[in-house]
């Protein structure tokens, strides 16, 4: 299937310019655009293009106000698509392309035409057929109170002619009507086109003027059209038509202008050629389509966005895949194309020699050390001692491959200082794992997520390195959500438990008995930290030191007001569990305010996530699906800035929204 598209321009294009020329308006609009070019200077424009089904565009372009017997060389011709030069273009004469160019001549014919203006419309439209190129087929479409289709597309200019001389004013318009009509037997593939020539308003149509701006910028056809009278109603409607069809209105008074506004329309087509472009492999969307040619000595050019639909380039040649492709554009080192098979290897090669350091160095020192038992064991009267065992968790396994990885990470958490803070981390969030063990986890999540984007996004970079930005970032996150949770779940316990607390000190308990009370009452975080207190306590440290640490791995100010007061009570003497059971009912009714906040905050809450997150995870989807939608941001100045700038307002908006939700109780 042929597609035919042409997109709009901010300057008036092919016979659009030759038309806005004859009129003092569009003299003036041109004027006010190219300030700074002669009048007379050449002027080129893309007339439209049609996707082909071998994977190439056609592209027709024309020239203006070329000198007399100049024409357009075709040899000369380029075309930019997508920022770079499409190499394997050609260009011919427009008359001798397989192209289709169709265009239809719809003309009023309501009453308000007699007379002169039917005369002047009639000899327009004749002197249009003369001049027209043999090769472009054109119908013709007259409309009164109804339109009514005269001839179809025909390349027979006897049969066209006679029918517009055979036309007759009648009675009221349906100037809407007839467009639609034109552009219904105009097809679907080709250069389409349609010349309107009307005087008044529309008062017949069936169609409203919203419907018939919609069809007629869905059909992309072109339609330019010539006023010659009505009101500024009229006008403005007419012009409202006209623009959705990418056209242009010309106002014209007399016979002179109407025909040279014709026949002005008809030489644009006489030295248009037809460009072939080959549409490069992943250029899909809208991309910028600019031609380049020389007519004489003028340089004439114009550019347009092209609506490249998926699918269109050709499938490659297998055995023509892995051949080297020119480019014009240097994306420097990220943009090769070996980079990241190459990074997979380095990280294949990496992940080898570390599981070879694992294997062959990991028990160094033990096998050291069993080579020298085993030498001195025929002195001994006693048997080997067993080797000790690498203490792991059991989350990797107990395996000779996990033990080793265990031992060698151990040391790199040592040697970094990070054992003791991740350790204290893990235990607070209340994760069974050692420093070691998450290290190793952390690390192959960000591997494995890496690889996961690379192989989806078909070796990406951009996509590579934001799947090994998650998988770094998620083990940070994952523990957060996990200490805090711990966390609050310890605070909304810690009022029930300072109550048991003060009722075993009212029986007569001691502070370590009472605690192990608690505990075996208890659930959750608080009895897991509380059997870490009495664990310690019974190895001799003291009880109020004990639960202190508890306060401090917890981060719970409200428990580190408890240890305060006991170690007062301790000192000064007092009621403890009289004081205890104030802290309590005090903490009891913070806690049931702080859930009153949640469940009144809690829409603002998911508000501030889903805000949040919605542009980050929608950035990761374009980024494996369609990378290209994000090519721009990531390669021009204005991208990067745009991209800065986004970040920024992210970021604040980020923190203002926490900040409104978020209520200190």
């Amino acid at each position: 299937m042929t597609v035919s598209l042409r997109s709009r321009s901010p300057e008036p294009r092919g016979r659009r310019r030759a038309l806005a020329a004859l009129g003092a308006l569009a003299a003036a609009l041109v004027a006010v655009a190219l300030p700074a070019s002669p009048a007379s200077a050449a002027t080129g424009t893309i007339n439209g293009y049609s996707i082909n089904d071998d994977g190439t565009m056609s592209v027709s372009f024309s020239a203006n106000d070329l000198p007399q017997g100049t024409t357009i060389d075709p040899a000369s011709v380029t075309v930019t698509l997508a920022g770079q030069t499409v190499p394997g273009t050609s260009a011919k004469p427009a008359s001798g392309s397989d192209i289709t160019r169709v265009t239809f001549l719809t003309i009023d014919t309501s009453g308000s035409m007699r007379g002169e203006k039917m005369a002047s419309a009639k000899a327009a439209a004749n002197a249009y057929l003369d001049q027209l190129p043999p090769d472009v087929a054109v119908g013709l479409v007259s409309f009164s109170n109804t339109p009514t289709l005269q001839v179809p597309a025909t390349t027979d200019r006897a049969t066209v002619k006679a029918a517009v001389d055979a036309l007759e004013p009648r009675q009221a318009t349906s100037l809407r009507d007839a467009i639609l009509l034109s552009i219904q037997n105009l097809g679907t593939t080709g250069i389409r086109s349609q010349l309107v020539l009307a005087d008044g308003g529309d008062g017949r149509s069936q169609t409203t003027l919203e419907d018939t701006v919609k069809q007629i910028a869905a059909s992309g056809t072109i339609v330019d059209a010539v006023s010659i009278g009505g009101t500024e109603d009229e006008k403005a409607q007419l012009d409202a038509l006209v623009k959705a069809g990418n056209g242009v209105v010309v106002d014209a008074t007399g016979t002179a202008e109407i025909v040279d506004a014709f026949t002005a329309a008809a030489d644009a087509e006489n030295n248009a050629v037809v460009v072939t472009v080959p549409i490069p492999q992943g250029v899909t969307g809208s991309q910028p389509l600019a031609v380049s040619a020389s007519a004489g000595t003028e340089t004439v050019d114009d550019s347009i966005v092209a609506l490249i639909p998926a699918g269109s380039a050709p499938t490659p040649d297998p055995t023509e895949q892995y051949a080297p492709q020119a480019s014009t554009v240097d994306a420097g080192i990220f943009g090769q194309g070996w980079l990241l098979p190459a990074a997979l290897v380095a990280l294949g090669i990496g992940l080898f020699v570390l599981l070879a350091v694992a294997f062959l160095g990991g028990d160094e020192d033990s096998r050291t050390q069993g080579r020298v038992r085993r030498r001195l064991s025929r002195y001994s009267l006693t048997s080997r001692e067993p080797e000790p065992q690498v203490q792991t968790s059991g989350a990797l396994g107990q395996g000779a491959v996990a033990r080793s990885a265990v031992e060698l990470a151990g040391r790199v958490t040592q040697k970094r200082d990070i054992d003791n803070v991740l350790g204290t981390r893990l235990e607070a969030a209340g994760v069974p794992l050692k420093p070691p063990e998450w290290l190793l986890i952390h690390i192959g999540s960000t591997i494995v997520l890496g690889l996961l984007f690379m192989l989806l996004s078909g070796f990406g970079w951009l996509a590579t390195l934001i799947g090994l930005l998650i998988g770094f970032l998620i083990p940070f996150f994952y523990l957060r959500i996990k200490e805090e949770r711990r966390k609050a779940a310890f605070q909304a316990a810690l009022p029930d438990t300072l109550q048991l607390l003060a009722g075993s000190l009212a029986a007569g308990y001691s502070l370590p008995q009472a605690v192990d009370t608690v505990t075996r009452e208890s659930s959750g975080p608080m009895a897991v930290e509380l059997n870490k207190a009495i664990v310690e306590a019974r190895l001799g440290v003291p009880m109020e030191d004990a639960l202190d640490t508890i306060a401090r791995r917890m981060n719970s100010v409200d428990f580190a007001w408890v240890v305060m007061a006991i170690r007062i009570q301790r000192e000064v003497g007092g009621n403890l569990s009289e004081v205890l059971n104030s802290v309590a009912a005090t903490m009891r009714e913070r806690e049931r305010l702080r859930r009153q906040v949640e469940v009144l905050s809690a829409e603002g809450r998911l508000s501030a996530v889903i805000l949040g997150l919605l542009p980050v995870l929608f950035i990761v989807y374009l980024t494996i699906a369609r990378p290209e939608y994000l090519s721009t941001l990531i390669t021009t100045p204005l991208g990067l800035v745009m991209c800065v700038v986004g970040l920024v307002l992210l970021i604040v908006g980020a923190f203002w929204l926490r900040k409104v939700v978020k209520v200190e109780v």
